[in-house]
């Protein structure tokens, strides 16, 4: 960074400047620290723009003596006889708001103004005598250079072995006492009491486990401690660490560090399947005091570990767990630049990693070579390089045993089967002839039926009766049409494509692919491969072509099948030949992208047919794509739960613009028959028949047959042609009972969010972070700071990246752990800042401390739980809080910790010690995750970025983006309204009120009061406390009575109101109803609306102009508007009227109660962003709600699930008030509750329209369509009461509106109505507040809870 910009022009012109001479020589003296301190600050931050080789801002040349003495355009910088008020000092120091220097970085620090004061008080000696060359100056400005000088920064430097410091007297406890008793001396401080004994049994619960001492903990740990203080707190540290408690609390520190998400954020929000199981993984591991070089290495590359970890309890390899947090990514939706988002979740998964074990921004480096720290643009490319060597997926966590379960028995097993079929078969294959000459039963059905020339009965059915000339001219004429197929099959197999695997033709073309599951075992099978069916009454479900199949020993094995990637080009379909069968996804990814959407196809098979799947990839010209086919459960996101699934390819291929499609040919199925020449006539043809399937069961005995045959032989089977059954022969189902019984056996896979070993592929680095500027590749490795040489691995890297962290030339990863720990124990870290140990963050406080600790870690094998137990049985842990003397103002921040720290408790511990106060925890461990509401700790909520918990939230739990190793501490209203308001909070209240008022030990309110404070805060009352509290509740008869009496009052005057109000408006509301004729009503029953369509009468407005035009398919039919649920929606002509609060009505009815997403009605600006919406299913699954865009005015009305929508037409309305509030309605009447999240949104007449079929858009669009028919939908400009929502449901014909009820008013009824609907209003808030006073005045104890837990000493740490 330049030192002096064009700011110095200005400057100088106003001042007036004169050289200090520099006639006299340095003394060596002065070069040395010349050369050390000044020369090196000035080649990295100035040379750049003012150097005299070509680049001189403002004039000014700062690499050489001259060019300093002479100074810029209008004289120099230093003032003769004062240098302490130079320029060059004030800029430095930043004393100018509008000068400081280096521009745009951070204030050199002060060891650094300090060595340039020092030199400019000395003459500014300088022995630079001659200008540099452009080469020097190169040097001087390399980065090779200015790396070398920033790896002095201390982070970068080994980890020191230091022995702690003698100190004075008996206070230090241990070697950490020692270090920080040293750093007292220089202060003058000295050390506070130590805490008290219940003070410091709650600091060391909520600090180890997270959770408050029980009163009963309490207790015993005050006796033991006024006995034997020391060995009371090493009981209880012991006692606390192997609670299983432990790791739940430092896995909820864990998560924060890795921004542990449950799901991807934007819009549909899907969740990422099993994330929980990462979680669970954490606190398993934690609890177990797994070394954190172990975790470190399975965070990094777990899932590759030659020696995994592995739980034989729970059947899972822990191991490949750890990498679940690459998936914790934000990811968007649908981008249309697919490269882009890739290089956006690259830089996130870059920057956690970085941040997390390393305490550095690497990702800061995408664009440039780090601004302030060691870290080149390079290296930032060599991470990237790594990371996206791998693909992400759902994996299977099982053991090996688990995985390989039953395998081999089975594998030995099949053969055997397919002996004794064999020969059953080859005793019917005799009688195979006459079956075709005189068929009956299923042979006859079969016969008559086979009309497609690929059936290998065709030939049959259409020369079984001819004879002589007939069935010569028929047969050559088939045997034309099987010559010209086997000549359009060998070209299509020998043709050239832009891309082509022909995996059952090619075996080592599987090379390069991506497998994963049990089911794939890397080799492709041979034709005749089959799979035994799990139960039922046949044994073989198909004979099947050469391919690569993942259910040959079970249905239950996972598979996943990952072409190499490939560039897409213009004008280019993508092809595989694909069965399939349990919800198999197929798909192409592009750029690694795990979500489907608009341009983003995927395709669900479910039925086990053949087909050439195909999919146009021209759109995505230039990107990087691969195929991808998975068993239902295997993929990253659009998981599936279905326990069996299965599927098989044989052949992929990407065909150019105009090239033909691949295509099954007839010669694929019946090429045995047309093997040999011309039959004589049909008796022959017979025994040839019988003779090619006898041929093809010796061949598939034998495991030596081919495509053909296996696809000719496979038509007997799976048509009932041959015997199939277990009871085929007593050897078959000796054999098939056997089988079944180890199969079922087999566990199904456990799965969790990981990645996959891909390419391993040197990615480019992008110039200036510009992933369309791409340059010279950039090999994986390791920071060049550490070790610049790349990786020799033929894989990602990600094993030698995790090695390389954890390599003792590396001082990052144990100084960033201890740091972690002692911030989360302490309250602050040794560094300040424990995401970032670069320039731009703090330096420790206790440098010496840091290093011992760091290397005390290591020695003593990573354990987390060691260090915690040295850190808690310091003297230093165990201080007060309050300051002594002078220490608040000589160290404010508590940076030499002369006491200990108050600190707030994370969310999850204050909601936890609510819950353990009220008697409501539930201690349960591990298991899934959990809802709002749930009893469980806190840290097994669920983590929905779109839905994050609101007590959370607020409390400052961090929204998962990044790395968050210190959480923010905020003081604001929405803390105190939440503590006050949540209804959770107040049932908690209100538990913890009950639990005390029904203990039958605690006779009197003392002792209910005081056994609350011992809840609530482990410590008795005072006697004041229990005097105030008294006082309270004594208060409290006279407050319910006060309270019974004035709502009494305005029931009363409520109830007279309403009935003067009756009596006013019933009869003005007869007369208008009688007064209307038959014939007369309105074309729409029940209250008007803005406009109708009623799709019995077709698609235009029944009241106004917005005809509907009908798009996509879309059609009407049997009275309703049918929508498939692909293409199909109906769009209105734009709106006349401005709308804001409304009501939207429709009556609808489902194809599919599983659908997700789809829109009724919608109300939207015509560019298709803004919108209101009723939409099924978008958040939760079989419920309605109210959609806009980015969820703005959405939330969860929490009614039941729709049920009865799939059989006939329900009604459902949403109403948007005035005040922001909306309210739903189904079948006329409320749906769930009324909610306000943000103001309506006002729709412009002429730029609003109404759909019909889709969320919002301008066209037809993935998750957004709706499948089903819409019978008649209305829009009011007004939002309807409750009467005339069901009116409209009910077709109410007598329904009278308000409007026409204030039309027929006389101007003094009106007056009356609007006093006293005023009134009435009044009373109904007044109402409120009464019931809430009669509430609280009935149960002061609730209010006695809640009050406890907003004390600053329930929410505090002290």
């Amino acid at each position: 960074m330049a030192l002096v910009h064009q700011i110095f022009n200005i400057a100088l012109l106003s001042l007036g400047w004169v050289t200090v001479s520099l006639t006299a020589a340095p003394t060596a003296e002065q070069v040395e620290f010349f050369e050390r301190k000044i020369r090196p600050v000035l080649a990295e931050h100035c040379y750049e723009c003012h150097n005299s080789s070509g680049k001189e801002k403002g004039g000014l040349a700062l690499d050489w003596a001259g060019g300093l003495a002479v100074g810029g355009d209008s004289g120099s910088l230093l003032i003769k006889g004062d240098p302490a008020k130079s320029l060059l000092l004030q800029v430095i120091r930043h004393e100018d708001p509008d000068m400081k220097m280096p521009k745009g970085g951070p204030k050199l620090s002060l060891e650094v103004i300090a060595d340039f004061e020092n030199w400019v008080t000395d003459g500014a000696p300088d022995p630079r005598t001659n200008k540099p060359s452009k080469e020097e100056i190169a040097k001087a400005t390399s980065w090779e250079t200015i790396r070398e000088r920033r790896k002095q920064w201390w982070s970068f430097q080994p980890i020191r072995q230091t022995a702690p410091p003698k100190v004075e007297g008996n206070w230090a406890r241990s070697d950490i006492d020692r270090f920080i008793q040293a750093g007292w001396k220089d202060a003058g401080l000295a050390p506070v009491a130590d805490a008290g004994a219940e003070a410091l049994i709650r600091r060391l619960s909520f600090s180890i486990i997270g959770l408050p001492p029980t009163p009963e903990e309490t207790a015993a740990f005050v006796k033991a401690e006024a006995l034997d203080r020391q060995g009371a707190v090493e009981a209880a540290v012991e006692q606390l660490l192997l609670s299983p408690h432990f790791g739940e609390r430092w896995a909820r520190h864990w998560m924060d560090w890795v921004r542990y998400a449950e799901s991807l954020g934007s819009e549909g929000d899907p969740g990422i399947p099993f994330a929980n199981q990462y979680r669970n993984y954490l606190i398993r591991a934690l609890n177990a005091d797994v070394s954190y070089d172990q975790l470190l290495r399975e965070h990094i590359a777990g899932d590759l570990l030659e020696q995994p970890r592995l739980n034989a309890e729970l059947g899972l390899n822990e191991s490949a767990i750890g990498p679940a947090h690459y998936r914790f990514v934000l990811q968007g939706f649908a981008p249309t630049d697919a490269l882009d988002e890739l290089v956006r979740t690259t830089e996130n998964q870059i920057d956690v990693v970085s941040k997390a074990f390393l305490g550095l921004t690497v990702s800061c480096a995408r664009c440039h070579n780090h601004k302030f720290d060691a870290i080149s643009q390079e290296d930032y490319h060599a991470f990237y390089s790594i990371m996206t060597s791998s693909r992400p997926a759902t994996i299977d966590v099982n053991t090996p045993e688990r995985r390989e379960k039953n395998k081999a028995a089975l594998a030995k097993l099949k053969p055997q089967i397919r002996q004794a079929l064999a020969d059953q078969w080859l005793r019917e294959a005799g009688e195979m002839a006459a079956k075709l000459t005189e068929p009956s039963g299923r042979w006859k059905e079969l016969i008559e039926g086979a009309k497609d020339n690929k059936n290998p009965l065709h030939a049959w059915h259409k020369l079984r009766l001819a004879k002589g000339e007939e069935f010569a001219k028929t047969w050559r004429q088939l045997a034309g049409e099987f010559a010209q197929s086997q000549k359009a099959l060998n070209e299509q197999r020998a043709r050239g494509f832009a891309q082509r695997w022909q995996l059952g033709r090619d075996a080592a073309s599987l090379g390069p692919w991506v497998l994963d599951g049990n089911g794939l075992d890397g080799s492709v099978a041979k034709p005749g491969a089959f799979r035994v069916l799990p139960g039922g009454d046949r044994v073989v479900d198909a004979i099947l072509p050469a391919g690569v199949y993942s259910h040959l020993l079970s249905d239950k094995h996972a598979g996943v099948l990952s072409s190499p990637a490939f560039k897409a080009g213009e004008g280019q379909r993508l092809y595989v030949r694909v069965v399939a069968n349990g919800n198999v996804m197929t798909r192409y990814v592009v750029q690694n992208y795990t979500r489907g959407g608009t341009v983003y196809p995927t395709t669900r098979l479910r039925d086990g047919k053949w087909r050439w799947q195909s999919w146009d990839i021209g759109y995505w010209s230039g990107d990087d794509l691969h195929l991808e086919v998975t068993t239902a459960g295997e993929q990253a996101i659009l998981f599936s739960n279905k326990a069996n699934s299965w599927f098989g390819v044989t052949d992929v291929l990407v065909t150019g613009k105009d090239q033909p499609a691949p295509k099954e040919e007839m010669a694929e199925f019946v090429q045995p028959v047309f093997a040999k020449d011309e039959p004589p006539n049909a008796k022959r043809l017979a025994k040839r028949y019988a003779a090619a399937v006898r041929q093809g069961i010796r061949a598939w005995r034998k495991g030596g047959m081919n495509d053909e045959q296996a696809q000719f032989l496979n038509y007997f089977v799976r048509e009932g042609l041959l015997s199939n059954s277990p009871e085929a022969s007593p050897e078959v189902a000796k054999l098939v009972a056997e089988y079944r019984k180890l199969e079922a056996e087999i566990p199904q896979p456990q799965r969790a969010p990981g990645v996959l070993e891909a390419e391993a592929v040197d990615r480019p680095l992008f110039v200036r972070g510009n992933h369309k500027q791409p340059a010279q590749a950039v090999p994986r490795r390791f920071l060049e700071a550490f070790n610049a040489k790349p990786f020799s691995a033929k894989n990602s890297g990600r094993v030698e990246l995790a090695e390389a962290m954890l390599h003792a030339d590396n001082p990052l990863t144990a100084r960033v752990i201890v740091n972690r720990i002692w911030h989360h124990m302490i309250g602050r870290g040794l560094v300040a800042t424990p995401d970032n140990f670069g320039k731009l963050g703090e330096k420790p406080t206790h440098p010496e401390l840091l290093d011992y600790l760091a290397g005390r870690f290591v020695a003593a094998g990573w354990s987390i739980k060691k260090l915690v137990r040295e850190i808690t049985l310091t003297r230093t842990f165990q201080l007060a809080v309050n300051p002594s003397g002078n220490a608040g103002n000589t160290d404010p921040e508590n940076r030499l910790l002369a006491r200990a720290n108050v600190r707030r408790l994370e969310a999850e511990a204050i909601r936890d010690a609510m819950l353990q106060a009220s008697g409501s925890l539930d201690r349960s461990p591990l298991g899934g995750s959990d809802n709002a509401d749930s009893n469980r700790r806190s840290l097994y909520q669920r983590v929905i970025r779109n839905r994050l918990n609101p007590f959370l939230t607020v409390m400052d739990a961090p929204v998962p983006t990044s790395t968050t190793g210190r959480r923010d501490v905020t003081n604001v209203p929405a803390q105190s309204l939440t503590m006050m308001n949540d209804p959770f909070i107040l049932s908690l209240a209100e538990r913890f009120a009950n639990r005390v008022k029904g203990d039958e030990d605690l006779k009197t309110v003392e002792a209910q009061v005081d056994a609350m404070f011992q809840m609530a805060l482990n410590r008795a009352a005072t006697p004041d406390e229990l005097k105030g509290a008294k006082a309270f509740l004594g208060d409290a008869d006279a407050q319910a009575a006060r309270a019974k009496d004035a709502l009494l009052n305005a029931n009363e005057e409520i109830r007279n109101i309403k009935a003067q109000l009756s009596a006013l408006r019933e009869p003005l509301s007869k007369q208008l109803s009688a007064k209307r004729k038959e014939g007369e009503e309105s074309t729409v029953a029940g209250p008007k609306p803005f406009a109708a369509w009623d799709f019995s009468k077709g698609t235009k407005d029944q009241l106004g102009q917005a005809h509907l035009s009908l798009e996509g398919g879309a059609k009407v039919e049997g009275g309703a508007l049918v929508l498939d649920g692909k293409r199909g929606f109906a769009r209105s002509q734009p709106l006349a009227k401005r709308l804001r609060d409304k009501t939207l009505e429709a009556w609808v009815q489902l194809s599919d109660l599983g659908q997700k997403g789809g829109g009724v009605i919608t109300v939207q600006t015509r560019d298709g962003v803004n919108f209101d919406s009723i939409v099924y299913a978008e958040k939760q699954g079989r419920h309605w709600l109210a959609g806009s865009e980015n969820h703005k005015r959405t939330d969860e009305f929490n009614d039941s699930k729709e049920k009865e929508a799939l059989e006939w037409p329900v009604h459902v309305a949403i109403v948007y008030h005035a005040d922001g509030k909306i309210t739903g309605y189904r079948n006329g009447k409320p749906y769930g509750r009324t909610f306000r999240r943000d103001a309506l949104r006002e729709y412009k007449a002429g730029d609003a329209e109404v759909m019909l079929g889709m969320r919002h858009g301008k066209g037809a669009s993935g998750d957004r369509m709706l499948a089903g028919r819409v019978f008649k939908a209305r829009v009011y400009n007004r939002a309807l009461s409750a009467e005339a929502v069901m009116a409209s449901f009910s077709g109410n014909t007598s329904f009278v509106s308000e409007e026409q009820l204030l039309a027929a008013m006389t101007e003094e009824q009106r007056a009356s109505q609007a006093k006293l609907q005023a009134r009435l209003a009044e009373l109904q808030n007044s109402k409120t507040e009464f019931e809430e006073a009669s509430k609280s005045a009935q149960d002061p104890w609730r209010d006695l809870a809640q009050a406890m837990f907003n004390l600053k000493e329930f929410i505090y740490l002290r």
